[in-house]
C-alpha cells in the first residue's frame, strides 16, 4: 500500500511539473506571438483602438500622430499634432503625457494596459523594473515627448518589444521614425 501511495504522489508531481512548465511556456508563447493576426484582425484591431483611445488620451486622434523610435537605449515616444498651428491639441498632448510620464516613471503601465490589453508586449517586464529604467518628458511646440533609457538589455528590449506592438495596434495613427 505505502508503494502504490508513493507512486501516486510521484505521479502527481510529475503531472503538476509537467503542466506548470507547459503554462509558462503557453503563456510567454502568447505574449511574443499576441500580435500575429491576418490582414483583417489587425485591422479591426487598429480600428478598436483608434476608436477607443479617448478612454485614455484626451486628444483627438486624427489630429495627432503617435511616433515609437526605437534606440539603441530604449526609445523616444513623441506625439505631435499634424497641424502646426493646433494649440488644443498640443496642450492635451502635454498634459497626456504629464500625466503618463509620472505614472511610467514608477512602473505603472495601466493606461497602456486599458487600451491595449493586459498582455502587450514588454509590459510584464517593464511594470517589473521600477529603478531600472529612466523617462524623461519634454515639452515640444507641437506636443511632447517621453525617452525611455535603461541601462539593462531586458527593458531596452522590452521597450522595444512594447513600441513594436504601439506600431502594430496603432497603425496609420503611428510612425516608426521621424519625416
Amino acid at each position: 500500500m505505502k508503494i502504490y501511495i508513493k507512486q501516486n504522489k510521484i505521479r502527481f508531481l510529475f503531472i503538476m511539473i509537467i503542466l506548470s512548465v507547459f503554462f509558462i511556456w503557453n503563456n510567454s508563447y502568447s505574449q511574443d506571438h499576441h500580435y500575429q493576426m491576418n490582414d483583417s484582425s489587425l485591422q479591426h484591431r487598429q480600428h478598436m483602438i483608434h476608436s477607443e483611445s479617448p478612454e485614455v488620451m484626451p486628444f483627438d486622434m486624427n489630429k495627432v500622430t503617435h511616433y515609437f523610435i526605437k534606440t539603441d537605449t530604449g526609445g523616444l515616444l513623441m506625439l505631435k499634432t499634424k497641424d502646426t498651428r493646433d494649440t488644443t491639441q498640443a496642450n492635451l498632448i502635454i498634459s497626456h503625457l504629464e500625466k503618463e510620464y509620472k505614472l511610467f516613471s514608477n512602473a505603472d503601465f495601466s493606461d497602456p494596459k486599458t487600451l491595449h490589453g493586459a498582455h502587450m508586449p514588454g509590459l510584464d517586464i517593464l511594470s517589473g523594473s521600477k529603478g531600472k529604467f529612466k523617462v524623461e518628458f519634454k515639452k515640444l511646440p507641437d506636443g511632447a515627448q517621453l525617452i525611455f533609457t535603461s541601462k539593462d538589455s531586458l527593458v531596452q528590449n522590452a521597450i522595444h518589444k512594447w513600441f513594436d506592438a504601439q506600431l502594430r495596434d496603432h497603425g496609420k495613427d503611428a510612425k516608426g521614425r521621424l519625416d
